[in-house]
């Protein structure tokens, strides 16, 4: 019995100890997290509002304001290219020469025509003056007079239509030298020299203007009437473009193009902002974002970038 006794009052005092090195350890693992759990140090500052101009940004594609497939008016051997191809090239620059040969004879063939026209009615100008006269004096009659009337008439006609065809046919000599209808940048050549080409052939080589040039984008109802609310007249808006990369273009634009109407698909509304593009940095097809910058101030509550989270 008394052995008894005493083996619980170990076992008690061993579990005292035990429950106390616990209670111990378990206050040590602790002690970091509630450490941890201390409310972290943060800056404060008052929100007021500020006389700001609004900015808005929108993805847009830079496109061409002027787009124009060169195409041959007359058929013939193509004789010579005279650009390479992504060359800029200038307003009435030539680029193809179609061999103008036969052209050159057409010309020739209208112009013995219309003065051969020209000399028939000479000769049917003095023949109705002679018998004008003659039928003064009763030596003819009426009706001879009204067949040389008929006959000077008929020949000046035919001097007129002589002086069309001489016309044509130098248009169409004009026609072999395809020159350029603006200024801009030519594209890959379609055909090679030595072809036969044509009306037919379609397009030859494509032009593009390249300055200025345009970034196109589309807005939605809502969005129309903030710009509308907070921008006002396209005057008082500039517009900067953001390339891929994320860079600033250094030639600010303007809104110059505001469609009529709503996309019925989409309820979007497209716009075009025209950019100087003198260093031909920006590219037909490209994409990047407008950011449309108000000249107006308006009040708005402001806060630190920082601040702000997606």
């Amino acid at each position: 019995m008394k052995k008894t006794v005493k083996f619980l009052v170990i076992l008690i005092l061993l579990g005292g100890l035990g429950y106390g090195a616990y209670q111990n350890y378990q206050t040590k693992q602790t002690a970091p997290a509630v450490m941890q759990q201390a409310a972290p140090v943060v800056d404060v500052m008052t929100v007021g509002a500020r006389e700001v101009m609004p900015e808005v940004g929108f993805v847009a594609k830079i496109e061409a304001q002027n787009r124009v497939g060169l195409r041959a008016r007359v058929t013939g051997f193509l004789q010579e290219r005279l650009f390479t191809e992504g060359d800029v090239v200038q307003k009435g620059q030539p680029l193809l020469i179609i061999e103008p040969v036969n052209f050159e004879a057409r010309v020739r063939q209208a112009e013995a025509n219309l003065a051969r026209a020209k000399a028939e009615s000479v000769n049917a100008d003095a023949q109705y003056e002679r018998t004008k006269t003659l039928f003064k004096t009763k030596d003819v009659s009426a009706a001879k007079l009204d067949e040389m009337q008929a006959a000077k008439d008929s020949a000046a006609a035919a001097v007129a239509q002589m002086r069309a065809a001489l016309d044509l046919a130098k248009k169409d000599l004009e026609y072999t030298t395809i020159v350029a209808p603006m200024d801009g940048k030519i594209g890959e050549m379609a055909f090679s020299v030595g072809e036969l080409i044509g009306p037919e052939s379609g397009v030859l080589v494509e032009l593009v203007s390249i300055n200025p040039i345009d970034a196109v984008f589309s807005v939605s109802e809502n969005q129309l009437l903030t710009l509308q609310e907070q921008f006002g007249d396209q005057a008082d808006t500039e517009v900067d473009f953001i390339t891929a990369n994320g860079k600033v273009y250094p030639h600010t634009g303007k809104i110059d193009f505001v469609d009529i109407a709503l996309d019925e698909a989409m309820n979007t509304l497209k716009l075009k902002a025209s950019f100087p593009n003198p260093e031909q940095r920006l590219i037909a097809g490209q994409y990047g974002r407008v950011l449309l910058k108000s000249k107006r101030k308006v009040s708005k509550i402001v806060i630190p970038m920082q601040a702000v989270q997606r």
